[in-house]
């Protein structure tokens, strides 16, 4: 059986989420045909990267994570800092020969993201990013089902995510407000993605406009920022066909704790997905005829739940629903089975590529008021 040592950079948030990830492995997928081993973790506080290592087992925790790209135990690599960090610590850890497993977005603009994909092409390791919206199985499913062509020729698309975390004007300045963050780096790049990859393209251009709601905040230590990105944007997307579409990204929605929907319209039909709901998918055959009564039309809730495929869906039982730790559960299992088989991880580098350089155009049709062509 393969063992990859882990080493985790970075200790907030994230750095718990792909432990627990990593430590569920075996539950989930008791036949995967490999081991992940928890080796070394580290946050620039150490003593929070020692409290990881005491209760979760790593084998040590450090201050410094060049420590763990010189260590020959540690394969992969799991980058879980802020945005304007990503670029740094991948590609040095590719070029230690390490394979990364990266949160999203995978850097702060185009430019930086082409850089680690130049690192990871000269290396030859492997990388994936963490866009773990695309591994719920109910998104899985309607990815079957429009490679099946039974959506037809995409007309219409939407998706909306939403949270409220930044309305309170006296929550103080964090990382991901300021430059560097946002909410289009935060929460647009999962909605985009998952509206790309479903839909098999990028657009042919796009219309952005963004608001920021309060133009100063305080910080932690009692003085006050004014360097505040963006709280909300609403995009317009054109497809190669004309066809077009609204993708919105907001942490001012009150009422929305991780509110994502989406809606893709096509010739043949139509589906429905709600994060909130997440084991349902909700399907529309336009196939159908009309008759007296209605007939079969109507959208079909598709009971999607825990039928994640084999070795995975036997813990939890597929009758249990879905949580949104589960499809970071199941993306890092793609990708450390991609290493296991020597397989391309997806999300790629290059798809990470192209959703950095997607959300540079948006941003600069919010900047400029224009239509951008990528």
């Amino acid at each position: 059986m393969k063992t990859f040592g882990i080493g985790v950079i970075g200790w907030g948030f994230m750095g718990r989420t792909h432990t627990m990830a990593l430590r569920n492995i075996p539950l989930f997928y008791p036949d995967a045909g490999f081991e992940a081993r928890l080796v070394g973790v580290c946050s620039r506080t150490v003593s929070k990267a020692e409290k990881a290592r005491d209760e979760l087992g790593f084998a040590y925790a450090t201050g410094d994570y060049r420590e763990l790209l010189k260590d020959e135990r540690i394969q992969v690599v799991s980058i879980c800092t802020p945005n304007d960090q990503h670029e740094q610590m991948a590609v040095a850890a590719l070029e230690a020969g390490k394979n990364v497993y990266v949160d999203k977005p995978l850097a702060v603009d185009g430019a930086s993201a082409r850089r680690i994909l130049k690192a990871a092409e000269a290396s030859g390791a492997k990388a994936q990013i963490a866009l773990h919206n695309r591994f719920f199985t109910a998104t899985m499913r309607a990815k079957q089902i429009i490679e099946e062509d039974r959506i037809g020729e995409v007309l219409t698309f939407t998706c909306r995510y939403l949270h409220s975390g930044s309305i309170d004007p006296n929550k103080p300045m964090g990382w991901k407000m300021g430059q560097g963050g946002g909410v289009m780096l935060d929460m647009g790049s999962h909605a985009l993605d998952l509206v790309t990859w479903l839909l098999g393209e990028m657009p042919e251009s796009v219309m952005c406009a963004t608001h920021t709601l309060y133009p100063r905040r305080p910080t932690k230590d009692g003085s006050v920022c004014g360097d505040i990105a963006e709280d909300h944007a609403l995009m317009t997307l054109r497809l190669k066909n004309g066809a077009l579409g609204t993708v919105e990204a907001s942490k001012i929605t009150a009422g929305s704790t991780d509110v994502m929907y989406l809606e893709i319209a096509g010739t043949k039909g139509a589906l429905r997905w709600n994060l909130e709901d997440p084991g349902w998918l909700e399907y529309y055959d336009n196939t159908q005829p009309e008759t007296d009564l209605g007939g079969l039309r109507g959208f079909t809730r598709i009971e999607c739940l825990g039928r994640y495929p084999a070795p995975g869906g036997t813990f939890l039982p597929s009758k249990n629903a879905v949580g949104w730790e589960r499809a970071h559960l199941h993306s890092y299992y793609s990708f450390l089975s991609a290493l296991a088989q020597d397989r391309a991880p997806s999300p790629s580098l290059e798809e990470g590529v192209r959703l950095q350089e997607l959300m540079d155009c948006l941003m600069t049709s919010a900047r400029t008021g224009q239509w951008v062509t990528l």
